[in-house]
């Protein structure tokens, strides 16, 4: 009975079109709930959710974005694989903290990606800084992805099931050849173990910590944090906002706006009578 019911949940996960990544993070944080639960799915109530979203805080002090996860996968499965009417939606939920996301400056990128152990590591690191990439979406890259005709680079099926394009840095397309001829991969652009396995999220995350390490940057930050440098340094340089939001992949303005509150402004407003002078000058 509940083996299928859990079968069917991964069926109505699938038919949302939820991200592997999704579904899997969803079917479990519904087991673990399933699994502590007082009585059976068809008997549990809205307080035993309540309940165990309390008991998430309390004993478990899991994040505000953990608990919004857990409380979104309990949501789906009674409003969709069991048809229940129980109000998770209505119930309360911590509020949703703001947080300015962790930067490196220019100096501490240089030296996180010149202290890699090798040429590999070098070109993943500088990918990821130079084209503003998740994690995911860099270890995701295959070879047919890097656009050199027209400098850019194509994400597939990235956060929400997008696909976009982003920029391809001329310095980092020298880097990625003098990979390619080492390495050859064939298919994934950074392999694993294999010429055609990809390398794992966590390999890549690994290589980070060590290239920060060696480089003597102590500050908080994962590899993640070299897509919010990315965002950062893009508008220092003058760039614009919504160039930005789609390099990024961001639905919503509203995201990629966070970055302006950390930018440093560098650039110097002009008015464009000054910039087209020449036209009204001798007119």
């Amino acid at each position: 009975m509940m083996q299928q019911l859990l079968e069917r949940y991964k069926r109505d996960l699938a038919l949302r079109g939820f991200s592997d990544k999704t579904q899997k993070t969803y079917y479990r944080s519904l087991l673990h709930f399933l699994n502590g639960a007082p009585s059976g799915p068809y008997d549990i109530t809205r307080e035993n959710i309540k309940d165990y979203l309390y008991h998430l805080i309390r004993d478990r002090n899991l994040s505000e974005s953990t608990l919004r996860q857990a409380r979104c996968a309990i949501s789906y499965f009674f409003s969709q694989t069991l048809g229940k009417s129980i109000e998770v939606e209505n119930i309360p939920c911590q509020k949703k903290t703001s947080k300015l996301p962790a930067v490196f400056s220019v100096d501490e990128v240089a030296r996180i990606i010149n202290s890699t152990g090798n040429l590999k590591h070098r070109a993943m690191l500088m990918l990821a800084y130079s084209a503003g990439l998740r994690v995911g979406e860099l270890v995701a890259l295959k070879v047919t992805d890097i656009r050199r005709n027209i400098m850019r680079i194509s994400v597939r099926q990235a956060k929400g099931n997008k696909d976009r394009y982003t920029i391809l840095s001329s310095v980092c397309l020298d880097c990625l050849e003098k990979y390619w001829k080492a390495y050859r991969p064939e298919g994934a652009l950074f392999c694993g173990r294999g010429k055609s396995s990809p390398l794992s999220s966590r390999a890549a995350q690994h290589a980070f910590e060590k290239a920060k390490t060696k480089a003597g940057i102590t500050r908080p930050g994962g590899i993640h944090s070299l897509r919010h440098s990315f965002a950062t340094h893009m508008l220092e340089t003058g760039n614009g906002i919504f160039q930005l939001q789609k390099f990024l992949g961001h639905k919503h303005l509203k995201t990629t706006l966070v970055y302006a509150h950390i930018s440093k402004e560098n650039t110097i407003a002009r008015s464009p009578l000054d910039v087209y002078a020449d036209k009204f000058i001798n007119g």
